[in-house]
């Protein structure tokens, strides 16, 4: 199956996404505050961009039903996935509130352009591709850890954890299994082509999802980020001076 194949190219990936120090210090129960500020400011920025993303791929739709999954897509993010980021914001004694406003930092920002790109390309065999490391991999992080008791009584991420590894209450698949199968059945009615763009499209994403961690852990933002705010403040100076010329 194309999802099988999909998987066992991206099994290195996983796997050191598995022993990043982030991920590892989520088990133990011991990251460092910084770390969990960064990866907040930067997950709600980048969640709030797949919204966006979401609904461009609605556009790009004719099917109700595949309409009604980034539908829901984009109601689980507005409704449900600010629980995880809480408990992040408990652990470091922040307001939550006070960490939505950042700008995307580099990695986020490269993340944020290749989804958009995988949109553009009107496959959604690729849009999906491109979609699918996220839940996937936040769902076998989870698995892996609750496997190793990880969730216990002493681990103040055990909420995280168990958000991310509990199967729907329904009865049905988790998610990222849903989307495999979707992507299988699109697969079989696919050109060659097509598959290798999505190949393509979900093993960089994996990818970035380790960047994603490896950048919070690190707080890896723009080296002259305070050059970028300077070059903002001026263009607004000079958009207004010109806006009352007229």
């Amino acid at each position: 199956m194309f999802s099988d194949d999909l998987k066992k190219m991206a099994r290195p990936i996983l796997e050191e996404i598995y022993h990043h120090p982030f991920v590892t210090g989520i088990a133990k129960g011991q990251v460092a505050k910084k770390a969990l500020i960064f990866y907040v400011e930067q997950d709600y920025r980048y969640l709030t961009e797949f919204i966006k993303i979401y609904a461009n791929a609605i556009i790009k739709l004719d099917s109700r039903q595949d309409m009604a999954f980034f539908s829901d897509a984009i109601n689980f993010i507005l409704n449900n996935e600010s629980f995880p980021h809480q408990v992040f914001c408990q652990i470091a004694d922040v307001d939550y509130k006070k960490l939505q406003h950042a700008d995307p930092a580099p990695k986020a920002y490269l993340y944020k352009s290749h989804m958009h790109q995988a949109v553009d390309t009107g496959s959604l065999l690729t849009v999906l591709a491109a979609f699918q490391p996220c839940p996937w991999t936040y769902t076998e992080i989870a698995k892996k850890q609750i496997s190793e008791g990880a969730n216990n009584q002493r681990n103040p991420f055990t909420p995280w954890i168990n958000f991310y590894g509990e199967s729907s209450d329904d009865g049905n698949e988790p998610l990222a299994n849903q989307i495999f199968l979707w992507m299988d059945r699109l697969a079989a009615r696919s050109s060659d082509k097509e598959k290798n763009q999505a190949r393509d499209f979900f093993l960089k994403s994996c990818e970035l999802e380790w960047q994603f961690w490896e950048e919070a852990y690190y707080q890896q933002d723009w080296r002259f980020k305070k050059s970028h705010s300077t070059a903002s403040g001026d263009f607004i100076k000079w958009s207004n001076s010109n806006i009352q010329k007229f």
